[in-house]
């Protein structure tokens, strides 16, 4: 292990997870520079677990094929836990809240499709604010409307720019916002790529600017030309930037490279988290494997089409120079960073793999979550999440969380 002498205040730890039952040791090591926290860590051993368990079933499901409307979930975006056990659920189906007990029936409904007060145009999040209010973003992001534990309207706050994009809010009253940059056909090269950029900026509660976090990379467009026709699309196997929130602090990592920046409330950036990790190139044959991942997808008679479809495409489209180093990044209650594995074509993991980090950024181990489950929210012993069944019905499933010591 590698000891940095000097100015710079050392650390030196090991951390603890099970290897099917045996104890490996994980090194990281921890460093400050000019008042920034950056702590390197070693990538848990191939196999190897954290030893935290997560039952085999969910014990709530809340959902149905067939019943009462609020039970009919559809294009469920967001969901969260009250600390009195209620259920938040952000159904943008039909543009409103539901909110079920703790035993999954349901209470109340809030909001609902409209411009008026309270009301939704378009709904895509919504998470804990100030106290115990809510606050809900919609009408393509530029407007959030705040509600009480009750889901009394209480105001509508938007961002300056109708071009902001919102990406996180904290209870401390927060909001964490991003702004394309370099969007236009002047942008493109002569292949027709358009590297794009997004700005990152803080807001307070009336959306007031209070901190630019700078630029950070955003997913690569490719544009084509048909006449006076012009299409745009995503580049296979993009990389972009993720956002968290990460106790007081929000959270930039960018998926170029295993890196994870925390910027605190006035915006300094206060810690670097990194994790060994080897780049792979997109070659040829995990282009062929995504291929017959999407034709899979359709009916037999459609395959052979698609097959070719797709295969011209990635032919004509650039491609990144590397995989993504992480697919999802979150936290949870306890102030642990969770940071999905990327999935290689052809290589798909029967469960989602995380490695988690403990609040000062050292690496715990790899954690495995539940299968197809889109998670929304980790707390101190639940996972909280939507899952799809073979009809397509959504559930918003709570799975236990056992956090046993190494």
């Amino acid at each position: 292990m590698r000891m940095v002498v000097g100015s710079a205040v050392v650390a030196l730890v090991t951390a603890a997870c099970v290897d099917r039952g045996a104890q490996v040791a994980i090194e990281s090591e921890a460093r400050d520079s000019a008042g920034v926290r950056i702590v390197e860590n070693a990538r848990p051993l191939d196999g190897s677990r954290l030893g935290w368990r997560i039952d085999s079933v969910p014990t709530l499901s809340i959902g149905a094929l067939e019943g009462d409307e609020p039970y009919l979930l559809h294009r469920v975006f967001a969901a969260l836990k009250l600390s009195d056990g209620r259920i938040v659920v952000a159904n943008r189906g039909s543009q409103e809240l539901r909110v079920f007990d703790a035993s999954g029936t349901h209470q109340v409904t809030w909001g609902g499709q409209g411009e008026g007060p309270g009301e939704f145009n378009s709904l895509l999040h919504v998470t804990r604010w100030q106290g115990d209010s809510l606050i809900a973003w919609h009408s393509q992001q530029d407007r959030l409307s705040v509600f009480d534990g009750n889901g009394n309207f209480g105001r509508t706050l938007r961002l300056g720019d109708p071009g902001n994009r919102v990406e996180e809010a904290s209870p401390s009253g927060l909001i964490l916002s991003s702004r394309s940059i370099g969007e236009g056909l002047g942008a493109a090269d002569t292949d027709g790529l358009v590297r794009r950029e997004r700005r990152y900026e803080v807001a307070d509660a009336a959306g007031r600017l209070v901190a630019s976090l700078g630029l950070n990379p955003d997913a690569d467009l490719h544009v084509s030309a048909s006449g006076d026709v012009y299409t745009f699309s995503t580049i296979p196997f993009t990389r972009s930037t993720r956002t968290a929130k990460w106790g007081e602090s929000f959270v930039l990592a960018p998926t170029h490279n295993y890196e994870i920046r925390a910027y605190g409330p006035g915006g300094a950036l206060s810690m670097i988290v990194r994790r060994d990790h080897t780049l792979v190139a997109p070659t040829t044959a995990y282009q062929d494997a995504d291929i017959e991942r999407r034709v899979a997808l359709r009916s037999p008679e459609e395959q052979a089409e698609r097959r070719r479809e797709l295969t011209e495409r990635f032919a004509e489209l650039p491609m990144p120079e590397t995989f993504p180093a992480f697919a999802a990044i979150m936290a949870d209650a306890l102030g642990h960073l969770w940071v999905q594995e990327y999935d290689l074509p052809g290589e798909r993991r029967a469960s989602p793999l995380w490695t988690v980090f403990d609040p000062e950024g050292r690496v715990l181990g790899f954690v495995e979550t539940p299968p197809a489950l889109r998670i929304y929210e980790i707390g101190e012993d639940y996972i909280l999440g939507r899952a799809t069944d073979d009809l397509g019905v959504e559930y918003v499933q709570v799975w236990p969380l056992e956090r046993q010591s190494g």
